[in-house]
């Protein structure tokens, strides 16, 4: 059994379960907490006292699920900790508080791990796309089956754009148009050709396919494999743009952790689509963390 713990920039998750002999995952538990570790790191590149004890806490909430389910821990941490100059002494205390070394992966390794864990649910060795947008970092990843062609880690996530460009609430139409302009100009460093179907991760994506099916409470069975076309996620970016934080924070899929930032993230989704010619999403509630299970 194993325990695998994924320190992002906005959200700590944690996996229990384990691999089975036919190579299908068996999930024991899965959680979700949203800390925003990497709250002003972007432009601070120190980490907020408030968002390590945040942070810290719900770490030492995952060590007692891990003790009790009898399972080994392996964690990492991504974009918020590659970015803070204090990053080392947030991993020993991170590493005290969940009984465990916390290893700093790489964007590199960050992308390489979120698509094989979509690529390794797909028989065949079709093309494939997977995006993984995060609060510091968005990975854009793209292979044939388990062969990755290229991957590229880019500097732009919702908790990063909203922290750079939002501060209006709502948001300004100009506001938006900086978000997307930021996120276009981050993928056109990596010139793709057309293809009609995007893989979404994370977060921004599986808080879309909720909204998008009507939930009020999230149920990932509903939400996982689901195909959206393009344009019903521009549209959902357009509506929840159009409304006042309290709105948002209202909704029960976002709340606290997730309104304020939903706009900035959905906006690069959005660029994403269209910098990969794509009418359709398809959302999967996987991520990095499954790939190391």
């Amino acid at each position: 059994m194993r325990a695998v713990v994924d320190i992002g920039t906005n959200t700590v998750l944690m996996l229990v379960g384990r691999r089975t002999t036919d190579g299908h995952v068996h999930v024991v538990a899965d959680h979700a907490r949203i800390t925003r570790l990497g709250q002003a790191v972007a432009s601070t590149h120190r980490l907020h006292p408030d968002a390590v004890a945040r942070t810290l806490a719900v770490l030492e909430e995952y060590r007692g699920i891990a003790e009790r389910s009898g399972a080994e821990i392996v964690a990492v941490a991504t974009e918020g900790v590659r970015l803070a100059e204090d990053a080392e002494a947030f991993l020993e205390r991170g590493a005290a508080a969940l009984g465990a070394e916390i290893r700093r992966i790489s964007g590199d390794e960050e992308a390489e791990l979120s698509y094989l864990s979509i690529a390794r649910e797909i028989p065949g060795d079709g093309h494939l796309r997977v995006l993984d947008i995060g609060g510091g970092s968005t990975e854009l990843v793209v292979g044939d089956g388990l062969r990755i062609t290229d991957r590229r880690s880019h500097a732009i996530g919702s908790v990063r754009l909203f922290e750079r460009f939002q501060k209006s609430d709502p948001p300004t139409r100009d506001e938006i148009a900086a978000i997307e302009a930021a996120a276009r100009q981050a993928f056109h460093q990596q010139p793709l050709p057309p293809h009609p179907v995007l893989h979404g991760l994370a977060g921004t994506v599986t808080s879309a396919g909720a909204l998008l099916r009507g939930l009020t409470t999230y149920d990932r069975e509903l939400v996982d494999g689901q195909t959206c076309p393009t344009a019903r996620i521009v549209a959902l970016r357009d509506l929840l743009g159009r409304e006042t934080l309290e709105r948002r924070v209202a909704r029960p899929i976002l709340g606290k952790g997730r309104g304020d930032v939903i706009v900035a993230g959905l906006t690069i989704l959005v660029a994403a689509l269209h910098h990969c010619g794509a009418d359709a999403l398809v959302v999967r509630d996987r991520g990095l963390r499954w790939a190391l299970l």
